[in-house]
């Protein structure tokens, strides 16, 4: 995984496949791919079971939106776990995420749980969390 961009790393864990689905719906895997040094928090397919009926299907029938969804879970730079102790973090959407670190629990915006760190790929580092994000209007 460390030699590929991060949407053909993130193609190779069947966890995300709902979420490269979505990058791909978007026509944004460009995007994700040119980037450099970033930090995708991805959520895994549950993530989006837990999403009230329809959601997901609005979000992709709205490019717009869906691109800002997207952006929501991509911030610059390649944070790592001791980054994430006690974090402001700017969004590629431009909105805020705060992560905080209890007893070596990751969390995001004190809904989201990670539940994998840390994975490298050639151009980001991804976290696995449990819920998707869902940005500020």
């Amino acid at each position: 995984m460390a030699e590929q961009q991060v949407v053909a790393a993130m193609s190779g864990i069947p966890e995300l496949s709902t979420f490269v689905s979505a990058i791909n719906q978007a026509s944004y895997a460009a995007t994700f791919d040119t980037s450099r040094d970033i930090t995708v928090f991805a959520p895994v397919n549950d993530a989006f079971d837990k999403l009230p009926e329809g959601r997901l299907d609005k979000w992709l029938g709205d490019r717009e939106t869906l691109i800002s969804l997207l952006g929501y879970h991509v911030v610059q730079g390649r944070m790592t776990p001791a980054d994430l102790a006690d974090a402001k973090l700017t969004t590629r959407q431009t909105g805020t995420i705060t992560a905080k670190t209890t007893d070596g629990t990751i969390t995001l915006n004190g809904e989201a749980t990670v539940t994998c760190p840390d994975i490298q790929t050639a151009n980001a580092t991804v976290y696995l969390i449990d819920t998707v994000l869902d940005p500020p209007n």
